[in-house]
């Protein structure tokens, strides 16, 4: 079977995901779901989202119920309509992706789809659709078929920062902020969000809706940032959010320009938890967390769950959860059962008392991570899945310790670890060295490059 989905929805280039698809694909969630509910739909500012969001609504409405569209707007303005509304809300995004590329992430009353749900809708788009004609359509009077409609999404804004602002209270941020908003849909709630508590000062940067992304690629890695660094340094600010393309992730500049690892960040939550309750005492950590964050909630009480990368939501359900955590995808249950890129910056805001990030963040920093990437071919992928496959064996004297829970992790007796897998989101392998120092991560990277025959300029982050 075709697997469409991977580690966050379903992304690809336009020939790829394109109409013909889409109209497919609104067809069999109609088919799988078989709801009646009304669904909701928005999208981020990718030239062809409107495009592809207009044959999803109609393959939809013709299976199912009615559907709603809200036009642009963050992917946690809908998970949240989605939570709110009770029913279903599909957001077109290629999240973090070029602008090439486009794609539609799930959510069901609020959480994003799992795994079991999107195998479903595969085997429906795999059994029953060869071809887009007029047999695709089940239902058989024109009567039956749903709605579609459109709302304002100021609306839907307003509410969204009532419910974000209620969640967590904080007054009169004597701080100075820059936001980079990536071009793209978070410029719709971030700002006005932000001046909603107060911030002493709001710059905002690359804050022009941009269907090509001008500014920077969407992903915001530390090499994407170098603008943000330098106008948090310039205007002498104490701290710079950056968001990817559709909102749900951030990253982090302190206040001397320097990138945030997002595992410190992660680590410095884990720490301010209450682990008492027994009943409310884990968390759950993609297999990309470092080592220091487990060992931070295990010394005090609490467990750790280890998930694959992006299938925390997996875990959301269960009642003793505290926090789900993946580099810059943070789902605190307390809040909502969605991954938002606003939410925890408001939180490390008020934890963080108004002290400089980059002296709150050194304790959470001991373990250094280095996070690369390799762009690869189908053709490719049978070698390096044999290379991968062998390396246990290749290292085996400096291994203490194999997990394949996601992809390959060895752990090595030098206390450095490397995750190996192969990208749920685009045709990549990536590497994750982690180890007690940059040098080591170097050296590290070096014996991958050696043993996989790369080129080491083929790499990005």
């Amino acid at each position: 079977m075709t697997r469409w989905f991977g580690s966050s929805g379903i992304r690809g280039p336009f020939h790829k995901i394109n109409p013909s698809f889409c109209m497919k694909f609104g067809i069999a969630v109609g088919k799988t779901l078989k709801t009646d509910t009304t669904a909701y739909i928005a999208s981020d500012i990718r030239k062809t989202s409107d495009l592809l969001k207009s044959s999803i609504m109609s393959g939809y409405s013709s299976e199912s119920g009615s559907i709603i569209d809200i036009g642009l707007a963050p992917t946690p303005v809908l998970a949240y309509l989605s939570y709110c509304k009770e029913n279903l809300g599909i957001m077109i995004t290629a999240s973090h992706n070029p602008p090439s590329n486009n794609g539609i992430k799930l959510f069901l009353n609020g959480t994003e789809c799992k795994e079991a749900i999107e195998f479903r809708i595969e085997e429906t788009l795999e059994k029953e659709f060869v071809k887009l004609d007029r047999s695709l359509i089940s239902k058989d009077s024109w009567k039956d078929v749903g709605l579609i409609s459109h709302e304002r999404n100021e609306v839907h804004f307003d509410s969204y920062f009532k419910f974000i602002l209620k969640s967590i209270k904080i007054d009169n941020l004597a701080m100075k902020v820059v936001l980079d908003c990536a071009n793209n849909v978070p410029n719709l709630t971030s700002p006005q969000i932000l001046k909603n508590i107060g911030v002493k000062s709001l710059i905002t940067i690359n804050n022009d809706m941009d269907a090509f992304f001008l500014g920077r690629p969407s992903e915001p890695s530390a090499e994407n940032l170098n603008t943000l660094k330098q106008t948090v340094i310039r205007e002498n600010a104490d701290i710079g959010i950056a968001h990817d393309g559709d909102g749900d992730r951030f990253a982090i500049i302190d206040e001397k320009g320097h990138f945030v690892n997002p595992t410190a960040i992660i680590s410095f939550f884990a720490d301010h938890f209450n682990y008492s309750n027994q009943n409310r005492n884990t968390v759950v950590l993609s297999s990309d967390c470092t080592k220091q964050t487990k060992d931070i909630v295990e010394k005090k009480g609490g467990i750790v769950i280890q998930s694959k990368i992006g299938r925390n939501r997996e875990f959301v359900d269960n009642n003793n959860i505290l926090f789900l955590a993946e580099p810059n995808k943070l789902i605190f249950p307390e809040f909502s059962k969605w991954i938002d890129g606003l939410f925890p910056v408001l939180k490390l805001l008020k934890l963080s008392q108004l002290n400089p990030i980059s002296e709150i963040m050194k304790e959470y920093d001991k373990r250094k991570v280095l996070r690369k990437a390799v762009a690869i071919t189908d053709k490719e992928r049978p070698r390096i899945f044999e290379l991968v496959k062998n390396l246990p064996e290749n290292w085996s004297k400096d291994i203490r310790d194999i997990s394949e829970l996601d992809g390959m992790k060895l752990f090595f007796k030098d206390n450095s670890i490397v995750l190996i897998r192969f990208s749920g989101t685009e045709s990549k392998i990536k590497f994750y060295i982690e180890s007690p120092s940059i040098k080591k991560n170097i050296a590290i990277l070096g014996k991958l490059v050696k043993e996989f025959d790369f080129d080491s300029t083929g790499f990005d982050c």
